[in-house]
């Protein structure tokens, strides 16, 4: 989606008397999270304290590249299907050499060192004091304490940026935000409880004819994993030695730390569906700039063609640039012919906890994101699913969760959701409703995931992302096998089939028994609750390669 920025210009003098600098600040692009409206205010930071930065650039024909977006994945169009390369992108929408030189040379005049540029130019990644950093960029960063009395740094007020410069924002000016993993450990269950890769197979009617082979997928990671669990999850399910390959960045090194349930259950899911694919395990440590540069790297190596990320944060706990520079990297993915699915979240219809409100990056428009299910079977037979909804356990300690999705603040709706909303549902009609699809998320009918050296029983939307990501793998994997192109961004054709009952019916489990994520409700068709429901295996896979796919997608409106 393209944005629309208001600017203000202002004169602030430079160095020299004779010369005036033009500096522009974008009130539609803030920097600074609506939260610290709430802390106290303790006055300015320390002056020579070391920051790490991440300057994002504006891209050049940004119109442009909407346009081919949407030519891409448009049947009958020139370009449906014709994917680029990473240069490819670099080459007609990057900013150029010299437009990433000017940035440079202002950033050393401002003694902010430059430590890399990223390969498709819309990243600058430097330090800088914060003495140097705020008069660089017009603001002044204070020290902000929250009613827990928690500590954080922001700018105080809205960085401005030379006009002449392609500058349109600055990432590590604060560290208000960290994302957090989507799962739920259920404490109460037996060692032996919880689903197996077989159970899942059988229970989604997963294809037993493909099992990844030819196809490298994506993780993205903000800690390590215990190779010795995931030996141990593919040894007691059967399942051959995944490659697994890490891809470490900023100075992460791998080691598992207080999120490694979260790596160890991604890897050990995706290996449930696609065992014979390639795992490319990328890691960053957790802060906004890590994110921004793990997503990036995972565009630009271009190497993952199905990536699943279970590391969310509340849409309004980050601030509007972030989201914006985070969204240039999806584009990126989306026409590189890339699949990312996304984790909706556990807090139900309250992305943050306590408001209605969504999580980032499930809500982005060119991510798929992933809501959360309780399934009900009778063994390895499935018999019907409703709403995860536990948000009212006993025991606060214990199998607290719902399944994330609502409606966007930030994003508006997208051309493919619009056609299958139901008239007088709780969707918006106006702005991106989240998840698009779903799987089972209750810890209650979770997953066993051998994680720390033991059997555990997880729930969470985090589950589901992985084996969407997975699934999609044996799609492309026959898709390949049929002559046809790898499925790309998954929403538009999702949603296509979905616009047809006959076909929807046979594709997907619509969730419509009435049952809540804490606020929506789960009705005939689309719902903020479960999205398009979840998945009926051979079913959705057999559409999904079919030739006559990529022959009835209709133009996006």
């Amino acid at each position: 989606m393209k944005s629309h920025s208001i600017l203000f210009a202002v004169s602030v003098f430079s160095v020299s008397f004779f010369t005036t600098t033009t500096y522009a600040t974008s009130l539609s692009n803030s920097h600074i999270p609506a939260v610290v409206r709430t802390f106290a205010d303790m006055g300015v930071t320390q002056n020579d304290r070391s920051l790490s930065v991440t300057i994002a650039l504006q891209l050049n024909n940004e119109a442009q590249l909407d346009q081919l977006l949407k030519d891409q994945y448009t049947v009958g169009s020139g370009n449906f299907h014709k994917f680029l390369t990473p240069a490819e992108f670099r080459d007609r929408f990057a900013p150029t050499a010299a437009q990433v030189a000017k940035v440079l040379k202002f950033l050393r005049q401002n003694n902010v060192q430059v430590t890399s540029v990223n390969s498709t130019r819309y990243f600058i990644q430097a330090t800088g004091s914060v003495s140097a950093l705020s008069a660089a960029f017009k603001t002044e960063i204070h020290d902000y304490t929250d009613r827990f009395g928690a500590s954080y740094f922001a700018p105080a007020t809205e960085p401005q940026f030379p006009a002449d410069l392609t500058i349109r924002a600055v990432h590590g000016l604060h560290n208000v935000t960290k994302f957090h993993p989507n799962f739920v450990k259920n404490t109460l269950a037996t060692p032996t409880g919880g689903y197996s890769a077989a159970d899942l197979r059988s229970l989604y009617q997963v294809p037993n004819t493909v099992d990844g082979t030819g196809q490298t997928m994506g993780l993205f990671e903000l800690d390590g994993y215990n190779q010795s669990d995931v030996s141990a999850y593919l040894t007691k399910n059967k399942l051959p030695n995944i490659l697994l390959q890490n891809i470490l960045i900023d100075g992460s090194d791998g080691s598992a730390g207080e999120g490694v349930d979260e790596v160890n259950l991604d890897i050990e899911l995706m290996a449930a569906f696609a065992p014979k694919a390639k795992i490319l395990v990328y890691e960053a440590p957790n802060s906004l700039q890590g994110v921004l540069d793990l997503y990036t790297k995972i565009a630009t190596d271009n190497l993952a063609t199905e990536i699943s990320s279970s590391w969310g944060a509340p849409e309004k706990s980050n601030d509007a640039s972030f989201l914006q520079s985070e969204g240039t990297a999806f584009k990126q993915m989306a026409a590189q012919g890339q699949s990312i699915y996304a984790a909706s979240g556990d807090s139900g219809a309250d992305g943050d906890g306590s408001t209605l409100s969504v999580q980032d990056p499930a809500s982005q428009p060119y991510v798929v994101g992933v809501g959360g299910t309780k399934l009900n079977s009778q063994g390895s037979a499935y018999q019907s699913e409703s709403s995860w909804n536990e948000m009212t356990g006993i025991d606060p300690n214990d199998q607290k969760g719902a399944g994330g999705g609502g409606i966007s603040a930030v994003w508006p709706i997208t051309s493919w959701q619009t056609p299958v909303l139901q008239k007088g549902s709780q969707s918006s009609t106006t702005m991106r409703n989240v998840p698009d699809v779903s799987l089972d998320g209750d810890p209650v009918t979770g997953y066993a995931i051998y994680s720390q050296g033991s059997w555990q029983q997880f729930g969470g939307t985090s589950c589901a992302a992985p084996l969407w990501a997975a699934y999609t793998a044996l799609v492309n994997q026959q898709r390949v096998a049929n002559g046809l192109s790898v499925l790309g961004f998954p929403n538009p054709a999702l949603y296509k089939l979905a616009e047809n009952a006959e076909t929807y019916a046979a594709d997907f489990h619509d969730i419509a028994d009435g049952s809540t994520n804490t606020f929506y409700t789960a009705g005939v068709g689309y719902d903020d609750s479960t999205g398009l429901g979840t998945m009926v295996g051979q079913n959705l896979f057999n559409d999904l390669t079919a030739a006559s796919l990529d022959a009835s997608l209709s133009e996006l409106r």
